[in-house]
């Protein structure tokens, strides 16, 4: 039997039933984490994946809960991590899975929206701006693997099918601001994400369409932080171009260095309170 690698990314905002960050909510999300993941796990096997890789994408990167996630699949926890919420992806992957995304910094009703931390206002590689969906597709792109599934709100979903195309997505909550969304019982939203999984990838031998998401190189990227702080912090670096009171510019070959660099970055500017 041929072996299909699947790639899996896991992140909370787009999870069902999560509107607010509230640490009073920590056990709830991981259940509602784990129970997702498990869903989109379940969707790849029954779409023919041999093999199943998920990768944690918020906050501590510590949510799954590992006595609940599906056996068949290994997983990637904690931080720092190369490649940070695609800590794992490489050539050997046919596809990759976004499960749980929301929109970028910004975007009208996309609920809890933000781009990586609350430090970035802006973020774009080669004049493109791109929040996680499309940077993580981009590093998925790098080593030719197509993203063919996004689940997250209505706006994520919106924002995925803008970028890439024609990929499977699942809503399974339509913001009504920031912080409150008419939301999908979550045993329905993962009945959703499993069927949704298993057309992306049962798809994948019979269609054309399902290209990797590529940024050009080199890569010059843009960063606008949210205060002037936050550039003030990083702007003496010697590869770092100063734009105005709070962007900053940066030059590298590709990228998976352009991501890296950018990476560091929002770390470091992170200590400036």
């Amino acid at each position: 039997m041929k072996k299909m690698k699947v790639f899996i990314s896991i992140d909370l905002e787009g999870i069902s039933g999560l509107v607010q960050w509230d640490s009073a909510d920590r056990q709830i999300e991981r259940e509602l984490i784990t129970a997702e993941a498990n869903a989109a796990i379940a969707g790849a096997f029954d779409g023919g994946a041999t093999d199943v890789l998920v990768t944690e994408a918020h906050g501590n990167m510590r949510n799954i809960l590992p006595e609940k996630i599906d056996h068949r699949a290994s997983f990637i926890s904690g931080q720092p991590k190369p490649k940070n919420h695609m800590s794992g992806i490489d050539s050997s992957f046919r596809a990759a899975l976004l499960i749980g995304y929301h929109s970028k910094a910004g975007t009208l009703n996309g609920v809890m929206a933000h781009t990586f931390t609350g430090s970035i206002f802006s973020l774009k590689f080669n004049d493109m701006e791109l929040g996680e969906i499309g940077t993580d597709a981009a590093i998925a792109g790098h080593y030719d693997v197509p993203v063919v599934m996004v689940t997250g709100d209505k706006a994520a979903c919106l924002e995925a099918r803008e970028l890439l195309g024609e990929v499977e997505t699942v809503s399974v909550k339509e913001g009504i601001s920031r912080s409150s969304a008419k939301c999908t019982a979550p045993p329905s939203a993962r009945r959703l994400i499993r069927e949704g999984a298993k057309r992306a990838i049962a798809s994948l031998s019979a269609s054309s369409n399902q290209k990797p998401f590529k940024i050009k190189s080199p890569v010059r990227t843009e960063i606008t932080f949210t205060d002037p702080s936050y550039a003030d912090c990083v702007s003496n670096m010697p590869f770092v171009e100063r734009i105005d009171g709070r962007k900053i510019a940066f030059k590298a070959p590709d990228m998976i260095q352009s991501f890296e660099l950018f990476n560091s970055i929002q770390f470091l500017a992170g200590v400036v309170r």
